[in-house]
């Protein structure tokens, strides 16, 4: 009976004893058994508990059965990244007490930790996920909804791309009617170098997103497959695609998936040697960026980079972009970015005994640790070349043995 679950929230709610709640309207054996929907019960003793209450019961009712649709519709909102409908929807849910009831609370809380990831709100979502690890008897939907949620996690904010595929990878679409984790499966290929996967389940992804009329998501993934195609050795320029969706973004307002466009622009010019375009293309980014953010923090590495190897700018000006960097970097807590501009700043300043000690030591080992698979391979060919020009055949062949196990083959040739 729905109106002895809402009683018995309120009742706790209020820290009240059955005897209490029942003291001159009925026994607390009686308020027991309509808290458990044991027995019939008329309106006038209902109305009695509800006053007692201070609660006004059909209200609570009407609430309990909005709560579970309005808790889809948020999960949506967040899912299709519509900002500004997730947080009308939060607010919303916030005014709900009925949200703590058993019936509502473990799918509420798995929500909310989404959106505190979608936000970067990383400590809130730490708190909660250190929560759920303590839950036992989900249901299988609410394991594999943890699962997704701990895979975004690894791979959004903990950057452990092969723990976020292998939480990933657990995730039953029998019992979870989200194919969405199909895309974050897509990313964390694409972040350790397995191309053909990630544009497999990009592929997917894009279906679901197109399905559901998406413009953000599936410029998102788009751009997603149009990375794996370009770093094919015979793909061809693909600027005129990247200008497609840089203009998609611009007709539909949304300015951050045109920041990252441009951000992937510039790599992508990075990568054909356009460094002036590059720097353009960076510098366009960051202006969409808060300064404070990690994203904003990639974008300005990205410039110092291309504007380096471009040689135009001074590098007292590119050192000071390198520290601002570093500071930034260091009071986010965004170690790679910290060990990045570090970096930068050696290489500015033509420290090159620092530059490659940090490199071996620091950074190297860093992103090995947190499966970087691209940039690893890029540094080990850097250290093998180092060496190899110093003559120091040992150290050269450790790296040389790292590139060759990469590329081993199994073949039967003679």
């Amino acid at each position: 009976m729905l109106e002895g679950k809402i009683i018995k929230f309120y009742r706790e709610l209020r820290n009240m004893t059955q005897k209490e709640l029942g003291d001159g309207i009925c026994s607390g054996t009686h308020v027991s058994k309509i808290e458990r929907g044991l027995t019939e019960v008329s309106n006038e003793t209902i109305q009695f508990l509800a006053d007692r209450l201070k609660i006004d019961i059909q209200n609570e009712m009407n609430l309990y059965r909005s709560v579970e649709l309005l808790l889809k519709k948020w999960e949506e909102a967040i899912i299709m990244k519509l900002e500004v409908k997730t947080e009308n929807i939060k607010k919303q849910l916030e005014q709900i007490a009925l949200l703590q009831i058993p019936d509502f609370y473990r799918t509420h809380t798995l929500l909310l930790t989404r959106y505190y990831i979608l936000t970067e709100q990383r400590n809130k979502a730490e708190k909660l996920l250190q929560e759920m690890a303590r839950w036992t008897e989900l249901s299988l939907r609410e394991k594999s909804m943890l699962l997704h949620i701990k895979g975004i996690y690894g791979l959004q904010m903990k950057h452990d791309y092969y723990e976020a595929i292998d939480l990933l990878k657990q995730v039953d679409p029998t019992y979870y009617n989200n194919p969405e984790y199909y895309y974050h499966m897509a990313v964390a290929y694409h972040s350790t170098n397995s191309r053909v996967l990630s544009y497999y389940y990009a592929s997917k992804a894009l279906r679901f997103f197109e399905k559901s009329h998406c413009y953000a998501r599936v410029i998102e993934t788009e751009m997603l497959m149009l990375i794996q195609i370009e770093q094919e050795p015979t793909s061809g320029p693909q600027n005129e695609k990247y200008i497609e969706l840089i203009e998609m973004c611009e007709n539909f307002g949304l300015k951050k998936q045109k920041a990252l466009l441009l951000h992937n622009f510039g790599y992508h010019s990075l990568l054909h040697g356009h460094f002036e375009n590059a720097c353009q293309y960076y510098k366009e980014s960051m202006q969409l960026k808060d300064p404070n953010t990690s994203n904003y923090l990639g974008s300005l590495e990205g410039y110092v980079n291309a504007a380096t190897l471009l040689g135009k700018e001074l590098n007292t000006n590119l050192l000071q972009l390198a520290e601002n960097g570093l500071k930034t970097a260091q009071a986010n807590g965004s170690t790679t970015f910290a060990h990045f501009f570090q970096m930068h700043i050696y290489r500015l300043k033509k420290q090159d005994d620092e530059y490659y000690h940090y490199l071996e030591t620091e950074l190297y080992p860093h992103l090995k640790k947190l499966g970087y698979v691209l940039p690893a391979e890029h540094y080990e060919i850097i250290l093998f070349d180092f060496y190899n020009e110093n003559g120091d055949a040992g150290r050269a062949n450790e790296y040389a043995k790292y590139i060759a196990d990469k590329n081993r083959r199994t073949n039967q040739f003679v």
